[in-house]
């Protein structure tokens, strides 16, 4: 009894150190039905691999109320892919990933400084959502990785 007490304590601990829960509290979220995420913080930027969800730390992205804010977008480029932004659609290597650039007139943003095609250099990643408003890459860039949480999962 003792020893099931001190491995379940145990498993305990150990979860509750690693995994975090993420809420999506958007009216509306930019990862389509999902709302509620586990992030595993363990996985690091080297586990990451293109189409995985990721939690980071928004620094830099050039809007002072996301600032730090926890968010989650999908890894659509990794080191080495090429990312292309037109004015109304976004490729990488060659694949149709997300369409136009909706929040271009909110963030008071020319979406022609917007248009880009370039390589995600090392140590960056290239972040979407899923929805054609998300603020994600198409706005701010490349994500270093050094704001990576964890990788993510979308319970519901």
């Amino acid at each position: 009894m003792g020893l099931s007490l001190v491995l379940v304590l145990g498993l305990g601990l150990y979860s509750a150190h690693r995994y975090r829960l993420g809420f999506d509290l958007q009216n509306h979220g930019c990862l389509d039905g999902s709302r509620i995420f586990l992030i595993d913080t363990f996985a690091g930027p080297e586990d990451v691999m293109q189409g995985d969800l990721v939690a980071f730390r928004a620094l830099g992205v050039g809007v002072p109320v996301f600032e730090g804010q926890l968010f989650i977008k999908r890894a659509a480029g990794v080191p080495g892919d090429w990312v292309t932004v037109t004015l109304t659609h976004t490729w990488i290597n060659g694949l149709r990933l997300a369409d136009g650039l909706a929040l271009a007139a909110t963030l008071k943003r020319d979406p022609a400084t917007l248009v880009r095609h370039e390589r995600v250099p090392v140590e960056h990643f290239w972040m979407l959502g899923e929805t054609p408003d998300s603020f994600d890459s198409r706005y701010w860039g490349f994500l270093p990785q050094s704001q990576v949480v964890g990788k993510a999962y979308a319970l519901f």
